[in-house]
């Protein structure tokens, strides 16, 4: 008989998680699981990637409230909204705030309730905050799971609120030696739950992906460097624009893109103009199939303050890229320094010095090249044996 599994995930919009998670469920094996997967807010860029087998489950009434507002709805749901969103006010402006995650799920957990009534094999919140909370606490499960995909130690997550969720799961799974060893240390009793599981990255996947088409914003006149990632705070893009003026004003002849999207678009848009960069730094957007633009650029720079694992590079290294990369806890896990990479510092000097020696060292470039294609592909396909092993233990 198949095992029962139940995924839950925010969405299924472009992001590490969301990738990482639709991978594993590519290399599944679908005949021995039945699977369910939940999101709480439908309509994203990867759900046209889900294999047939998959069970996608209808959202939560609440989170269909939220999404449409029209129509008939329980008049409880215009409370619950009108809580949160108090809650959310009042919280900005706590001494010590919680993450907003946890005031949302406070106001509205009471409300989240699964909308198929199965109990389960095994439940796996496939990222921290809501999907953990929903999982330890809205789902029937005899086994449970939860996933840590970002630097948690360093966020603005409680932990004490938390515990109340982890304490309800059997295994907590992390990405990266680093965020295991972290999260270890939060609690003694965490030490005998947390597992390592690394993202599963399938070179197979990317090398097509990164071969379906053409990339027409790149000039191949000049130097083409990119970076993937959020817009937000923690990816640093402020420091990749200085950088960028850095180079413009040495006389470096370059193009930077950034694909991707999120809530700090205004404020970099502000900073490039500011800079003179609206010919040298374009801000790109969501793309379906990031890889292709990985493929055909000549630099592929991370300049983040800190990563769960550091997805993006790997698949950067993947397509055989020079990366320059800021240390960031987990960037050890994936670069070697000057023999397949180069890792630098957070400072802005340490981010420019690390591109202008890529644009003036041809011979450490070349021998860096030739490293990556010397090298089998990152390849962690066969990490899903580590959660057979979970599963049947």
């Amino acid at each position: 008989m198949k095992k029962k599994l139940l995924f839950v995930i925010d969405s299924l919009a472009i992001g590490g998680a969301e990738k990482s998670l639709m991978s594993l469920l590519h290399v599944i094996d679908e005949k021995k699981f039945e699977i369910d997967l939940m999101v709480f807010k439908k309509g994203g860029e990867l759900e046209k990637f889900l294999p047939t087998y998959v069970n996608y489950l209808p959202m939560i009434d609440y989170f269909n409230f939220l999404k449409r507002e029209s129509g008939a709805w329980p008049s409880k749901f215009y409370y619950y909204r009108f809580k949160t969103s108090l809650n959310l006010r009042i919280n900005n402006i706590k001494k010590l705030p919680l993450h907003s995650e946890q005031v949302v799920y406070n106001s509205i957990g009471k409300i989240m309730n699964h909308p198929v009534d199965r109990i389960y094999d095994i439940a796996i919140a496939y990222s921290q905050g809501m999907p953990t909370y929903f999982v330890a606490n809205r789902v029937k499960a005899l086994k449970k799971m939860a996933w840590i995909n970002t630097d948690y130690v360093n966020t603005l997550y409680d932990h004490n609120f938390d515990y109340d969720s982890y304490k309800r799961i059997d295994k907590i799974i992390t990405v990266s030696m680093n965020t295991k060893d972290s999260v270890s240390k939060i609690r003694e009793e965490y030490v005998n739950k947390v597992e390592l599981i690394l993202d599963i990255v399938d070179p197979a996947m990317i090398d097509q992906m990164a071969s379906e088409g053409q990339v027409e914003e790149f000039d191949r006149s000049t130097v083409n460097i990119l970076t993937v990632g959020r817009l937000e705070s923690v990816k640093a893009f402020d420091k990749a624009i200085k950088v960028a003026k850095m180079l413009k004003d040495a006389g470096y002849y370059f193009n930077w893109f950034v694909v991707g999207e999120g809530s700090e678009r205004s404020r970099l848009e502000e900073l490039i103009i500011t800079y003179g960069l609206q010919n040298n730094f374009y801000l790109l957007g969501k793309k379906l199939n990031p890889y292709l633009y990985m493929r055909n650029c000549d630099i592929y720079v991370q300049t983040s303050i800190k990563e769960g694992f550091g997805l993006t590079v790997s698949e950067a290294k993947i397509l055989k890229k020079p990366i320059v990369c800021t240390n960031f806890p987990t960037a050890k896990e994936i670069i070697t320094h000057r023999i397949d990479g180069l890792i630098v510092e957070h400072d802005l000097d340490s981010i420019y010095d690390g591109i202008r020696t890529y644009m003036e060292d041809k011979d450490l470039l070349k021998k860096i090249k030739a490293q990556l294609h010397a090298t089998n592909p990152y390849d962690t396909t066969k990490e899903i044996n580590k959660f057979y092993q979970l599963i049947e233990s």
